[in-house]
């Protein structure tokens, strides 16, 4: 319970010191004894005043080298103080004395280790561990494989960092003590909570120097943060306790947050709160039905689903799976809560976990733990599921997580940026480089997204065309495929400087195609690009311009262009089977006619052949004088213009060759046809 409660110390406010008066002003330091001096120590250390119980400690180390129990309080104060490379040197000398009383001693110089980022040392320190024999030792022993696997896997992150920039934010958001909390509102602006102080705080100065911590908001105005200032748009309580964890409902009704006071006994209790919107009025703060009076209830995280408003919380209260938990309620239309749950095995560990979040887009929590394997301390993990059902939490890896504590992981509404707070070197400390918590901000690289959607429509009735087969073609590769629905457009992602075309076909139809091409763009971009097709007519069609010399089969050469339009039809359209039909007007007998006329079907399907149509999709019909369509005489007489009418070719489908309807080699462009709902609402948001 106690390193609980110095971790809701440290979660909170950071550093806490509690000096005794009788410390600063009724006993000269320079008159104690040792057994005096380790007396006072032993008090303050009991009330967390870690940081002066160190100096009273090392009075009496000054005089007792020997005295194990110094140096072990001495390495526990500056453990919980944070100062983790003062904490190993105390263990490493701890250890060193072999004092039988302190079996632990080498497990804490390990943790200092890997506190301290010197993880294959750390590693060998807890191996030792392993096998241990002695009091609790199934429980040490478990923990000790625990952390040398973090320090396994710490090796191995950092080895291959996610591709995420890190940055701390300017003394505009962070303070010399300690910041925590944030939570981005809309894209210009972060709400948070501080503890403001450039020195140790001393709990008795508290309440004379109101040093409590409250809610700041900075803008955020061309990237750049403003400086913070408290935040004024809520009615929110004043009073001797801190304020922090603020969260907005998603229809920005309702303002969750938590109210913190430490008891007689320096025990830190949290409560939840809530204000309301009624009316278009903010109303003044209630205390959560759901919290519980004997634990503390703290860090709310909201989420929405088809049962109401989900509160995602952290609490040691009974049922647990040990430490600080985390827990849900969900409110429901008449505002009230139900029975608050434990999220269960897969996200809850016996030690700590914390300060969640919940990615409502991607149904993901984000949270920090400290039982999980890990780099440091509280590491940040996330899961996918909702209320008690979840995957197997996940480390999210370097450099999100350091080998200290990282915590309070939130995503800007962008999703591709964020924040956490962290002790890692960088901060604005007070005493050591890792004291105090500042808030970091997180960039992944940005992806911009490009994409392609339409509906295929008929040529002739513009009505959209249902069950077309759509593909994205670049060159001789598509890149995917998606079926028109009158309801649905199809959807394809692109890159940009590319060029595309988009091919459409179906029974009954020619393919119908349309290109375009993808220009760079500073934010995501769908292009609208619409196909037409047109409808196979019933009946022969003809192709004007054919020429043969005389009483002859050739081709002239002056008939390519027309027969290049029926090879176009032919390759655009590579399934279809195309009848061509040759015709001769009435001179000459009936038999030449047809024989002749054959033969010029034939001219045709073999210039086609050249061009590289397939013969099984041609087929020569000689139609002789069979099918006149103007009279070759009029009332006896020639008619020249009739006769030439009928001398033509035209060409009529007669089948087609299944799975042959459009043919490209297979390309992989992360097509998802899901993809148009996510691109639109991230649109939407940014």
């Amino acid at each position: 319970m106690k390193h609980t409660q110095t971790l809701l110390i440290i979660l909170l406010f950071g550093l806490f010191s509690a000096a005794g008066t009788t410390a600063q002003t009724s006993q000269p330091e320079k008159k104690l004894s040792a057994k005096s001096s380790l007396k006072l120590a032993d008090y303050l250390f009991s009330i967390g005043s870690y940081f002066n119980a160190a100096d009273y400690y090392k009075k009496v180390y000054e005089k007792e080298d020997k005295n194990s129990y110094a140096v072990n309080q001495i390495a526990y104060c500056e453990f919980y103080l944070r100062d983790y490379k003062q904490a190993e040197q105390w263990f490493k000398t701890l250890k060193d004395m072999n004092a039988p009383e302190y079996p632990m001693a080498g497990y804490m110089y390990a943790t200092c280790l890997k506190m301290n980022s010197k993880y294959p040392a750390a590693k060998s320190e807890f191996d030792k561990y392993l096998n241990f024999k002695g009091q609790n030792a199934s429980q040490i022993k478990k923990s000790a494989k625990l952390q040398s696997e973090g320090c396994e896997l710490a090796q191995k992150w950092i080895a291959n960092p996610d591709t995420v920039k890190i940055s701390h934010l300017s003394a505009s958001v962070n303070a010399p003590y300690t910041e925590f909390s944030p939570m981005p509102i809309g894209n210009d602006k972060l709400l948070y909570a501080s503890l403001k102080s450039d020195k140790i705080i001393m709990v008795s100065d508290v309440k004379k120097n109101e040093s409590y911590a409250e809610f700041y908001i900075s803008s955020i105005v061309d990237s750049n943060f403003q400086q913070g200032s408290i935040y004024k748009d809520l009615p929110l309580p004043k009073g001797n306790f801190h304020l922090g964890n603020g969260t907005f409902s998603a229809d920005k009704k309702r303002f969750y947050f938590t109210r913190c006071e430490p008891d007689a006994k320096m025990r830190m209790r949290c409560d939840i709160y809530l204000i309301e919107n009624k009316d278009n009025k903010w109303q003044s703060p209630v205390k959560c039905s759901f919290n519980d009076p004997d634990s503390t209830n703290t860090q709310p995280a909201l989420a929405t689903s088809k049962n109401g408003e989900v509160v995602y919380f952290v609490s040691n209260r009974a049922n647990g799976e040990g430490g600080l938990d985390i827990w849900y309620t969900v409110r429901d239309k008449n505002g009230v809560y139900q029975a608050p749950m434990n999220l269960g095995k897969k996200i809850n560990t016996p030690l700590n976990d914390v300060t969640p979040f919940y990615d409502t887009k991607n149904n993901t929590m984000y949270f920090s733990s400290e039982g999980w394997p890990g780099m440091g301390g509280l590491d940040v993990l996330y899961s996918k599921g909702a209320f008690k059902k979840w995957e197997p939490a996940t480390n999210i890896g370097y450099p999100v997580n350091s080998s200290v504590d990282d915590m309070y992981y939130v995503l800007d509404p962008k999703r591709y940026s964020g924040y956490l707070v962290s002790n890692r070197p960088g901060t604005i400390s007070v005493k050591s480089e890792t004291c105090c918590d500042d808030i970091w901000r997180f960039e992944y690289p940005r992806v911009i997204y490009y994409a392609v959607r339409g509906n295929v429509y008929d040529e002739e009735t513009k009505q959209v065309v249902s069950g077309a087969n759509v593909q994205l073609v670049q060159g001789d590769v598509s890149y995917g495929t998606a079926t028109s629905k009158k309801d649905t457009l199809y959807f394809f992602d692109t890159k940009h400087t590319e060029s595309y075309s988009l091919v459409a076909t179906k029974s009954g139809y020619f393919n119908g195609s349309a290109s375009f091409s993808v220009e760079k763009k500073e934010d995501n971009d769908t292009l609208t690009v619409n196909i037409s097709i047109k409808k196979i007519p019933i009946g022969p069609l003809v192709i004007k311009n054919i020429f043969y010399d005389f009483d002859k089969a050739t081709v002239r050469s002056e008939s390519f262009p027309a027969l290049d339009s029926l090879y176009d039809v032919l390759n655009n359209n590579p399934s279809i089977v195309v009848e061509i039909r040759s015709h001769t007007d009435s001179k000459g007998n009936d038999d030449y006619n047809m024989k002749l006329s054959q033969n010029r079907a034939q001219s045709v399907v073999n210039y086609l052949v050249k061009k590289g149509v397939t013969n099984e999709r041609l087929k020569a019909t000689g139609m002789g004088e069979t099918e006149p369509i103007a009279p070759n005489e009029i009332n006896g007489k020639d008619n020249p213009e009739g006769r030439q009418l009928n001398r033509r070719t035209d060409f009529k489908i007669v089948g087609s060759i299944p799975g042959k309807e459009v043919i490209y080699k297979q390309g992989d462009a992360g097509y998802e046809e899901n993809a148009v709902d996510t691109l639109e609402e991230q649109k939407k948001e940014e």
